[in-house]
């Protein structure tokens, strides 16, 4: 009967350790002591995620918030964030959605366009593009029903290759994100101007998301993955890299997510405050709150 009384003792305390062992730990809110930053800009997408439920997307606000951040410790006060590849428009609607509260947790003010055709794809040019997978006209927008749906974000309507460098000419705030999401190989070399472009009209190092270099047919010689290695080879000082071990620095929960093995970084390595202490890594009695 004892033994029996101990088991059963022992059980509901393996079951109990197990339980405590499980639970989310306590929201932390005093990041100070931190040796790096990413607990506090996690903290930040969570707090996102859990404000906007459906319309979210944890991989755009991970990078508009690492963007704000670096701007913060440069002392720029407006950036700019980008989607390529609007379509329906879901993407630009989270853009729209959590921009007001990066601003509001971090101090920098953030401008969002997104750039579409606004009839679908153009026709895809040869195999680097993909024709097995895309055709043109895929991926229509509603336009107008998409302006209804957007607070602060501007579209810009027309081809990459004409619209970029108008946009350009209009010396937007500095680049601090970009989602690469225009599925052809042509279109994605088009939209590099955005990465050539004059020094000041770029963050010294650039959160992208790159949506289609996973699965299907994506390889190394088609589509982004094929234009990310020609725009590093034909730029000797501005480089396009995946940021390696990404999924142990996001929030716990979406370290096996898809999405995490999409982001990249793009270094402007002759940029005048490349070197400038960026805030990632935490100096010790630096009030960084």
């Amino acid at each position: 009967m004892t033994d029996n009384v101990l088991k059963r003792g022992l059980r509901k305390g393996v079951r109990t350790a197990r339980s405590w062992l499980a639970e989310t730990p306590p929201a932390q809110t005093d990041f100070s002591q931190d040796r790096f930053a990413y607990g506090q800009l996690n903290a930040l997408v969570e707090e996102i995620a859990t404000e906007l439920g459906s319309l979210q997307r944890p991989h755009y606000t991970w990078g508009m918030a690492h963007g704000a951040y670096l701007a913060k410790h440069l002392a720029i006060e407006r950036i700019s964030v980008i989607e390529l590849g609007v379509a329906g428009g879901n993407g630009l609607v989270a853009l729209d959605r959590a921009a007001g509260r990066v601003e509001a947790s971090l101090g920098v003010a953030i401008d969002i366009y997104g750039f579409d055709s606004g009839a679908g794809l153009p026709k895809p040019e040869g195999y680097r593009d993909l024709p097995n997978l895309w055709s043109g006209g895929d991926f229509p927008m509603d336009q107008k029903r998409l302006q209804q749906r957007l607070q602060r974000g501007e579209l810009i309507l027309g081809l990459v290759e004409e619209t970029i460098p108008a946009f350009l000419k209009t010396r937007p705030a500095p680049i601090a994100f970009i989602s690469w999401d225009l599925d052809l190989y042509s279109s994605t070399m088009h939209a590099f101007p955005l990465l050539r472009t004059d020094s000041d009209l770029l963050l010294p190092r650039i959160q992208c998301y790159f949506d289609d270099i996973l699965g299907f047919t994506f390889a190394e010689f088609n589509g982004e993955r094929l234009a990310i290695a020609e725009f590093n080879e034909a730029q000797p000082m501005r480089k396009i890299s995946p940021i390696h071990g990404a999924r142990f620095y996001v929030p716990r929960r979406y370290s096996n997510a898809i999405w995490v093995e999409k982001l990249y970084m793009a270094h402007i390595l002759e940029h005048p405050r490349y070197g400038e202490y960026d805030g990632l890594v935490r100096r010790p009695r630096m009030d960084l709150a």
